[in-house]
């Protein structure tokens, strides 16, 4: 009956046991050519691994651990702490600077404050560095995790993990790639929300109240687009999220603005057309996703649970 954590979020069990969960998860991450947030470190090792609460802080402890223990057995193992960024800016936090600092010969970056007092050469050689762990193979991650860890890592484990890290809870009608990310077909919570919005797009933006709208727009790229507004001035493309949406979920759906804006604004065939996104859930969002949504200036609504 008990609920009890098997690891507390000190820096022993960090060490002994957060290290391996942390590098598969960041080889997918890698493979994908994507970062990952402190946050969502944190989320996956205190909901996936049994962790009590892990104050954030910590996490920087544990992507510096898992590099050095990699370039103990492979001191030229590519940086791959630093894809764990910071959900504000979407870089590494201090604690990557001493050791792009040892790979790239720059021994400012070592030093305190280098982020701050050096953000052109910081985001260079993060970027830099974010190059060669891109460029390294599934197969050399396979060994580099065996030698590390003296544990193995198939290839089948690493899609696996790279699957399960896309895994959502909605069921929004989709098969991304021809892989069902959700269980397949559109569920009632999804559709209910995107035809409300279609019916109300006056209640997302006073300014949209006379837009023509129309649901489950076809792309020239394939994509499906929840809703779209037509507007005299502009194009609104909407993305829903409804309440069963999970944090995976909501963090596709900004992708899915990204992609919807830039495909409908190459459709158009005005010069320079404005196209926006909106991302429109049924609940308040993370901060993480908050700052992807203000990152990529995707607009946010919030709409009510109770439409009645």
């Amino acid at each position: 009956m008990s609920d009890r954590k098997k690891y507390a979020g000190t820096n022993e069990d960090l060490a002994d046991h957060a290290l391996e969960p942390t590098m598969r998860r960041l080889i997918a991450v890698a493979l994908d050519g994507d970062t990952i947030t402190y946050g969502d470190i944190k989320h996956m090792l205190e909901t996936e691994e049994g962790f009590s609460t892990i104050f954030a802080t910590r996490i920087g402890f544990v992507a510096g651990t898992l590099m050095e223990r990699l370039q103990k057995v492979d001191p030229a193992a590519p940086l791959i702490n630093v894809l764990v960024v910071n959900q504000i800016d979407r870089q590494p936090s201090k604690g990557a600077g001493s050791f792009m600092a040892a790979r790239f010969g720059i021994p400012q970056l070592a030093k305190d404050g280098a982020k701050e007092k050096h953000p052109k050469l910081w985001e260079d050689t993060y970027q830099r560095a974010a190059a060669e762990v891109y460029a390294y193979e599934a197969k050399d991650w396979t060994k580099l995790f065996k030698k590390a860890f003296a544990n193995d890592l198939t290839l089948g484990k690493i899609e696996e993990e790279r699957e399960a890290r896309k895994e959502g809870t909605e069921n929004d009608g989709l098969d991304y790639n021809h892989r069902s990310y959700g269980k397949g077909g559109e569920g009632p919570e999804h559709k209910a929300l995107r035809e409300w919005v279609t019916a109300n797009p006056g209640a997302i933006r006073k300014g949209f109240a006379s837009a023509r709208t129309e649901t489950e727009v076809d792309l020239f790229s394939g994509d499906r687009v929840d809703a779209v507004f037509y507007c005299q001035d502009r194009t609104i493309v909407v993305e829903v999220k409804s309440l069963i949406s999970n944090e995976i979920d909501l963090r596709r759906g900004v992708y899915q603005c990204i992609k919807y804006r830039a495909v409908k604004a190459a459709m158009d065939v005005r010069d320079d057309p404005l196209v926006e996104a909106f991302l429109v859930t049924e609940t308040a969002v993370s901060g993480e996703i908050a700052s992807l949504l203000r990152l990529h200036k995707i607009k946010h609504f919030v709409a009510p649970q109770n439409r009645n």
